[in-house]
């Protein structure tokens, strides 16, 4: 662990999860741009290591003082057909917000009260150590989970101010648990009051959307004055239009779906969908143009709505067959889908099932190379049912592509879909007759793309760079210390165009 010393605010940043989804990036990108303001920021994460350095929290939060929590004899122990989550791992393997059967995290609302005592136990010891050696100002704690209660239970933390961040897949659990209430399903009692608990010994909440307040207010009853709203931020610098000849293009696309795949199929394995080079051929018109791209990305979970898109795909194709179109005039790229992780139908055997010739897996990309991708896409595409906030979006409108979203959630705060400054479309949620004709609207008019998409990024420049989402943390953070930080802007904060 290194600290580093300044004349900032000392932040403690907490989050139980290794390094896969949305949040990470949250926490990432967040610790650097208050570090850059001149705060101290100590980050303890959840790590696995192993074949994909990407959930490696030593190496994807590289440059951060970080305090490693490492779930890898767990994950191994899972493999060997133990308890994950069970008193024999000094660390248990974390819980989630999905229930998904088969996997090491599970849900958890099925999650026993001894393993949830041994997953408060360790991060007790964790964060115990950790403020001890740190001495923080403020604890930021991401979510809500056994983190927060063991934050609450430790007396060295008891008079620290400690904001609770939460990113919506939480509420959206919880939401769950109350529909799932009455069949006595699994441990719902156990972890509806324990969260409750957890919520109650919190000083403040931010959340990431409107929608998300709104549902903090419902779910956990969280009176609006210890709510902030504050967006996610987006790499202004990483993800920007980067007007590439169509030879760039496609020798990336090559590399993605040919000669280095890493889209996977039931079976999990890294690679398992290929592609022959002939498939190239599909993304060009009669006159070897570019065809439009569409792209989606993201976690292949049951409220990110894939099978909807495949199935409006497979609609939009019909309508394109009717019109004498018999080669469909546009392709979707589907990159995603952490290995071995799914749930429903796989979304490569619906692709199959329903005859997409111009659908292509890529795989779950690392953050890098997902931004390269994002400049082969003329759409991006994602019919999530009530997504918690969608930085996936803001990335895609960053790098000039304008997005079709459903109308709910946290798109909702940020995507135009009428007048001068639309910067994308809507349809209705689950939908698909909806979403099919966004779709075929979309495809079929590029001087409209153009212009949603310019306005796309000048929507993310004008309200999401980090360094102003740091700023706006600072305030709480000061709120809830009561003391005032002097300002600090680095030279190289400058938002760029």
């Amino acid at each position: 662990m290194v600290i580093r010393e300044s004349g900032g605010l000392k932040v403690l940043m907490a989050t139980a999860f290794y390094p896969k989804g949305g949040s990470a990036q949250v926490v990432r990108y967040l610790a650097r741009a208050l570090t850059a303001r001149g705060h101290n920021v100590l980050i303890v994460a959840g790590s696995l290591k192993g074949a994909d350095p990407t959930c490696d929290a030593a190496k994807f939060y590289d440059g951060l003082a970080l305090v490693e929590v490492d779930y890898t004899k767990a994950a191994g122990g899972f493999a060997a057909g133990l308890n994950p989550m069970s008193g024999r791992f000094d660390v248990p393997y974390h819980p989630s917000y999905e229930d998904k059967p088969g996997a090491p995290d599970r849900v958890f609302y099925r999650v026993s009260r001894t393993e949830m005592r041994h997953l408060i136990a360790c991060w007790g010891d964790v964060l115990s150590k950790t403020t001890r050696q740190f001495q923080p100002d403020v604890v930021h704690l991401h979510h809500l989970n056994h983190v927060h209660l063991a934050a609450i239970g430790l007396a060295s933390m008891r008079r620290l101010p400690k904001l609770a961040h939460l990113h919506g897949t939480e509420l959206k659990m919880l939401q769950e648990m109350k529909h799932l209430a009455a069949s006595g399903h699994g441990e719902i009692r156990l972890w509806d009051e324990a969260l409750r608990k957890a919520a109650a010994g919190m000083q403040h909440f931010v959340v990431i959307s409107p929608d998300n307040v709104e549902r903090s207010k419902q779910v956990l009853e969280l009176e609006a004055d210890k709510l902030s709203f504050i967006p996610n931020g987006v790499d202004l610098e990483l993800f920007r239009p980067r007007d590439w000849p169509p030879r760039r293009k496609m020798s990336l696309l090559e590399e993605l779906v040919v000669t280095s795949p890493r889209g996977s199929d039931e079976s999990g394995l890294v690679g398992s969908i290929q592609y022959a080079r002939s498939h190239l051929q599909t993304f060009l018109d009669s006159s070897d143009e570019f065809k439009p791209v569409l792209m989606f990305a993201g976690r292949f979970l049951r409220f990110k709505r894939l099978p909807l898109l495949l199935s409006s795909i497979a609609r939009a194709n019909r309508f394109f067959r009717e019109k004498g179109r018999t080669i469909p005039p546009f392709n979707l790229l589907v990159c995603g889908g952490v290995p071995g992780e799914w749930e429903g139908e796989h979304p490569y055997t619906t692709a199959r099932r329903l005859g997409l010739t111009n659908v292509f897996f890529c795989g779950w990309l690392p953050h890098q190379e997902l931004a390269e991708v994002f400049n082969i896409a003329d759409v991006f595409v994602a019919p999530s049912e009530n997504e918690p906030f969608g930085l996936v979006f803001l990335e895609a409108m960053a790098s000039g592509a304008p997005v079709i979203a459903s109308r709910s959630g946290g798109p909702l705060s940020f995507v135009v879909a009428d007048g001068d400054k639309a910067n994308g479309w809507f349809c209705e949620e689950d939908d698909p007759v909806s979403l099919t004709r966004v779709i075929i609207e979309s495809v079929s008019n590029q001087a409209e793309r153009r212009r949603r998409g310019g306005n796309a990024r000048a929507t993310v420049v004008t309200r999401y760079a980090w360094s102003r989402v740091a700023e706006r943390f600072e305030d709480v953070y000061q709120r809830m210390t009561r003391r005032l930080v002097p300002p600090r802007v680095p030279s190289s904060s400058r938002t760029p165009l």
